[in-house]
């Protein structure tokens, strides 16, 4: 398809709505020629205060979408998904509490799903934060508020208490689908000013996920500190961000060849996308997160790739319930079986170590030129982030973002790839802008 064009945020953004002191906009950018209608578009979040406020204005800005998202597409998503489903690797008491409904039928799917995120939620529940619980809380409250303005005081509290609920389960559904995504940073004498840039691709599939991406920016009060996340309506936890003292964030899940199923693990701890939130908000550098990440309970084994601006490095973890590794340029082929690339850390969207050789090679063409432009050759050629990528230029303070499109079946066009993310245009943000 060529390498895309870029956009910038700045001319694409209109503000649309605000809720004390927070405010939402449209990013908007118009593709269309005269063969056919195109564009790119998702919300923009600026979440101002305490954990309850941010939380609140979050479920009123985006109450429509929330609602829509939570109980229209995502159950359309969940029948659809009824023949892909393999619950063989579930724990076994949750395939006892799914497998009687979903031999019900598709129609019976969302409850199947919505049970399971349900049984999640209780299992890890204990671990995690009072302040995401109160966000969770806060946003449920705040959907109310615009959907239930002409209900009375009984009604309004089942609103409330229905979407307390559905929120805080929500949040645990990236515990249940694994994500196979490719990370990398280059820096060094991989850039050409020594400078790290690092990738994070989401590759999750269809459904209707990427018509409705929403970027958040979230400024809390001290000692925490604003950041970024790339998520969906009603989402607590982070699944693609960057931090305002740099702390990027690129994951993966970590499944092996001789073990085509993911490692060792449980729900007994905190799930990722939360653990990824308290990095953004809390860690002050690459040092600090990794600390962090050997200290959290865990559940299941993923790959975390953090970089920051006070290093200009980047490390990949090898994040395990059982234990933390860090890994650097020089170490990681021991793990994914792919050559040494000096000031280069990466790992494919293949469970590891790897048979593919294309990003390997793709990486050693760019060295010493790894720029945005790069970055969009790399994860188109790739195949890389269909549902959105992200990269982070860390001396530049800038961000690209590139989300899919998909139709009113959850496709990504026509023949299935033309609308995913690696092939559509990216917007360019100025993090300094978003702080």
């Amino acid at each position: 398809y060529g390498i895309p064009d870029t956009y910038s945020a700045a001319s694409s953004t209109t503000w649309t709505d605000t809720y004390q002191g927070s405010k939402a906009a449209t990013i908007f950018v118009d593709l269309s020629s005269d063969s056919q209608e195109d564009w790119i578009e998702l919300s923009r979040l600026d979440l101002v205060g305490t954990v309850k406020e941010r939380g609140e204005a979050h479920g009123a800005l985006l109450a429509a979408d929330i609602d829509e998202f939570l109980n229209v597409k995502l159950n359309q998503y969940f029948k659809d998904e009824l023949l892909n489903l393999d619950i063989s690797s579930l724990p076994e008491a949750l395939q006892a509490i799914v497998e009687p409904i979903l031999k019900k039928g598709a129609e019976y799917a969302p409850d199947a799903f919505w049970a399971a995120m349900s049984w999640v939620w209780h299992k890890e529940e204990k671990y995690v934060p009072t302040e995401m619980i109160e966000e969770m809380e806060a946003v449920a409250f705040g959907v109310c508020t615009q959907i239930s303005k002409d209900l009375k005081a009984v009604e309004f509290s089942s609103c409330r208490e229905e979407y307390t609920r559905k929120i805080k389960h929500v949040n645990m559904l990236p515990e249940l689908i694994r994500m196979a995504c490719t990370a990398f940073g280059a820096w060094g004498s991989a850039t050409p000013d020594g400078n790290l840039i690092q990738l994070r691709a989401l590759d999750f599939g269809g459904g209707p996920f990427a018509n409705y991406t929403v970027l958040q920016v979230h400024r809390p009060e001290a000692p925490a500190q604003a950041f970024a996340s790339l998520s969906f309506p009603g989402f607590v936890g982070v699944i693609t961000g960057v931090s305002e003292r740099g702390i990027g964030i690129s994951e993966k899940v970590w499944m092996t060849y001789d073990k085509r199923s993911i490692q060792p693990g449980s729900y007994d701890g905190l799930a990722d996308v939360l653990v990824i939130r308290s990095i953004l908000e809390n860690s002050v550098d690459r040092a600090s997160a990794e600390q962090y990440l050997s200290s959290v309970n865990r559940t299941w084994s993923i790959w975390l790739g953090i970089g920051d601006y006070a290093s200009q490095k980047f490390d990949l973890v090898g994040y395990k319930q059982s234990s933390t590794a860090v890994y650097s340029d020089e170490t990681i082929g021991s793990e994914t079986g792919q050559p040494y690339i000096p000031d280069v850390c990466y790992v494919d969207k293949h469970p590891q170590p790897s048979h593919a050789t294309d990003l390997p090679a793709y990486l050693e063409s760019y060295h010493g030129s790894v720029t945005f432009a790069a970055v969009q050759d790399i994860v188109q050629k790739h195949e890389t982030g269909d549902l959105h990528y992200a990269a982070y230029d860390f001396a530049k303070r800038e961000m690209i973002v590139a989300i899919g499109k998909v139709d009113e079946d959850g496709n990504y066009g026509e023949d299935g790839e033309v609308w995913q993310a690696h092939n559509r245009p990216a917007i360019l943000f100025s993090l300094d802008d978003l702080w």
